[in-house]
């Protein structure tokens, strides 16, 4: 019987990237932590708003500016209250945030990331032997497909390769799939069964 399914992978990212940056107090490059807390300050009719992350050697702290010397009405007031209580969410956004980090010239470290996947299937018909992974990706963690493929079909990077030559595994969105790093939206289709993908990765 032919089918297709339709699975969802949502990537979830286990921690906060690391940043690389010149300590002043240690006078070199360093990694820095994000503390996952803000520091808003306000000057008269002004707010500063900055992001702190510390020296994982000295414990000194640097405060990345978010934003400066804005007016209250420039920053809504909901916002704002989640700047106050460090709102999980909103570290989150800032904290993955690459062009942020690049105007404050830190370094995001994507290789201190841990992930995982939460895998569901959202849909079942009989239609044609085929999969469409929905890939959910929140934030920017600069993970390759090939090595996504790899681990949660638990077959070898070699055996992806190998069987998106074959044509059994393709995207409409990306030249270059395999190169490619994850994105929000993202779709995959593979023209195999999971038993197909356990006999390759047996040989």
């Amino acid at each position: 019987m032919s089918y297709l399914r339709k699975i969802e992978w949502d990537i979830i990212p286990d921690n906060k990237p690391k940043v690389i940056r010149n300590c002043p107090k240690c006078g070199k490059r360093t990694l820095f932590l994000n503390t996952e807390k803000f520091r808003v300050n306000a000057n008269k009719n002004l707010i500063d708003i900055w992001l702190i992350y510390q020296c994982s050697k000295c414990k000194s702290t640097w405060n990345m500016t978010l934003y400066e010397r804005i007016k209250p009405r420039d920053i809504n007031h909901e916002v704002y209250e989640k700047f106050l209580a460090n709102d999980k969410e909103l570290v989150d956004t800032y904290g993955f945030d690459i062009s942020l980090h690049n105007r404050n010239k830190a370094e995001l470290l994507w290789d201190s990331i841990g992930y995982h996947v939460n895998s569901q299937e959202i849909e079942f018909s009989e239609k044609e032997n085929e999969q469409e992974i929905k890939i959910s990706c929140k934030y920017p963690i600069q993970l390759r497909v090939d090595k996504l493929l790899s681990q949660q079909l638990n077959v070898s990077r070699s055996q992806i390769k190998k069987i998106y030559q074959n044509g059994l595994i393709y995207s409409s969105q990306e030249e270059k799939l395999l190169n490619s790093k994850v994105k929000d939206g993202m779709k995959i289709y593979l023209k195999c069964s999971m038993e197909q993908l356990s006999q390759l990765n047996g040989e």
